[in-house]
């Protein structure tokens, strides 16, 4: 994979020459913020030079800025940075009581999550296998029947969501419910499937397969030529999955990702389900620790079993390259619990802002709400993302948090960007998208080899997304084309 790594400049190439260059660079740029259709955008652009800091264009670089998913740069650098690269989580099976002569565990099966959010495909993890592994240590100890399964999420605060979320989200997959339990992202994958013939019902296929959720569904087969208006949502505070709308007879699948409540909860029925598919017997029920009946001690337990996750490094990856929310917003409750001694937000951003603090960043004045970047409430300005980038790159955790980016042309949220560009393979960065919102903040690779800091973020516009997308890889390509020597 491609990265725009630390290189050496040219010989005969100073960093700090070029002014006609860069003044030329200013004029391209300003030339595409000119466009009349950006004209009610507000934008906020800063371009440095990793090397020494040199400004190489400055537009409103110091306002705050709402960035969106461009917050998850604070948060996997603080992770990698505080963690270390080679840090796992481990999620804990314990069993409780003796083991009757028929196999039957005079107990309760209790799992201790530690906050891992890679339990899931999105990390290349498949959550069945990690159950079924359970599943052999029980046989191996002689269990074939156990009484109560209880998740302990007690390692984070209860509180699903973060400050400045918006509630109509709620129900979609990247609005998922924060939780020190998590498992395949904490969503359901919901695909609608048209019948044949206009008029047939469509067939529905979740994902993970579970009864923890229900399906209603009204939404029907339409003509070849007809537009789509399916529309998947789950009921508030519900389990419930409606599905209406209609899809034209021949037409591709349609995918979501529908949030569940309770993740504590889903995470036990999913155990309890695959172990009775595996034939061990459940007599009792699920259990959020926090609502059992009665006090769970550890002291009596046994620790059977264990799930220990890919290492940070890659976690961070899958987490910026995929834009994942959820990852980030537990990333940032771990944070809190091991540096704050509580697993809440609130801990978790203040042990951010005080490694932002440490890479040069002014915290005085940016206002931090998550660690996704799905609050409207946070405020950074173009600069210190920047700032935050080029202390990056002169880290120790330069090579796991560079490698975490997309890359042009190649994977993650750029893979479709920039493609056949001098841009592609020498840009790195992170995306970032809400309504009325849009940002791209990396690392690009000049032509000269130099390697350029650049945070380029768009708010408040009124056209489509694609034109501002547009103009961000025009910016983006330009800085891939600067040379010093022109």
């Amino acid at each position: 994979m491609a990265q725009p790594l630390k290189r050496e400049p040219l010989p005969g190439i100073s960093h700090s020459t070029g002014r006609a260059a860069i003044t030329s660079l200013g004029r391209d740029l300003m030339a595409i913020l000119s466009d009349r259709n950006l004209s009610d955008a507000t934008w906020g652009i800063s371009i440095v030079s990793c090397d020494n800091g040199e400004p190489l264009f400055r537009y409103n670089d110091g306002r705050n800025r709402q960035v969106a998913s461009n917050i998850k740069l604070l948060t996997t650098a603080t992770a990698l940075y505080r963690l270390g690269g080679d840090y796992r989580y481990t999620t804990d099976l314990y069993v409780g009581g003796g083991v009757a002569p028929n196999g039957e565990l005079r107990g309760n099966v209790v799992i201790h999550t530690s906050g891992d959010p890679s339990i899931s495909p999105s990390f290349g993890v498949d959550p069945r296998e990690m159950i079924r592994g359970w599943a052999a240590a029980l046989d191996s100890a002689g269990i074939e029947s156990v009484q109560d399964i209880i998740v302990d999420a007690s390692d984070f605060d209860n509180v699903p969501y973060a400050p400045g979320w918006a509630w109509d989200d709620e129900p979609y997959g990247f609005n998922a419910q924060i939780s020190a339990a998590a498992i395949y992202d904490n969503s359901i994958e919901v695909t609608v499937t048209p019948g044949k013939t206009p008029g047939a019902p469509v067939s529905i296929d979740i994902s993970p397969s579970t009864a923890y959720v229900t399906l209603k569904v009204t939404a029907v087969t339409s003509r070849n030529d007809s537009t789509a208006t399916i529309d998947i949502r789950r009921e508030r505070n519900g389990s419930m999955i409606v599905v209406t709308g209609n899809i034209a007879a021949g037409a591709e699948p349609y995918v979501d990702h529908i949030s569940i409540e309770k993740p504590p909860l889903f995470f036990a029925t999913l155990v309890k389900e695959e172990f009775e598919r595996l034939g061990i017997t459940v007599h009792g029920e699920t259990f959020d620790m926090e609502e059992y009946p009665e006090h769970i001690s550890y002291t009596p337990l046994r620790r059977l079993a264990a799930h220990t996750s890919p290492p940070m490094r890659e976690i961070v990856s899958a987490t910026n390259k995929q834009s994942l929310n959820l990852a980030a917003e537990m990333l940032t409750k771990k944070l809190g619990r091991i540096y704050g001694g509580i697993g809440s937000t609130a801990a978790g951003v203040e042990t951010i802002r005080k490694m932002l603090g440490e890479s040069g960043v002014d915290i005085e004045h940016i206002k931090i709400y998550d660690g996704s970047g799905l609050s409207r409430q946070d405020m950074i300005a173009p600069a210190d993302i920047t700032t935050l980038l080029r202390w990056a790159w002169r880290s120790s955790v330069a090579r796991d948090f560079m490698g975490s980016l997309a890359v042009a042309g190649k994977d993650g949220t750029l893979i479709n960007r920039l493609r056949g560009t001098l841009a592609e393979g020498n840009v790195i960065g992170k995306t970032g998208y809400l309504n009325s919102i849009r940002a791209i903040s990396g690392y690009a690779r000049t032509r000269d080899g130099e390697l350029v800091a650049f945070s380029i973020v768009a708010n408040n516009y009124s056209v489509p997304t694609s034109v501002v997308n547009t103009a961000q890889d025009l910016i983006v390509m330009r800085l891939a084309s600067f040379s010093r020597k022109s």
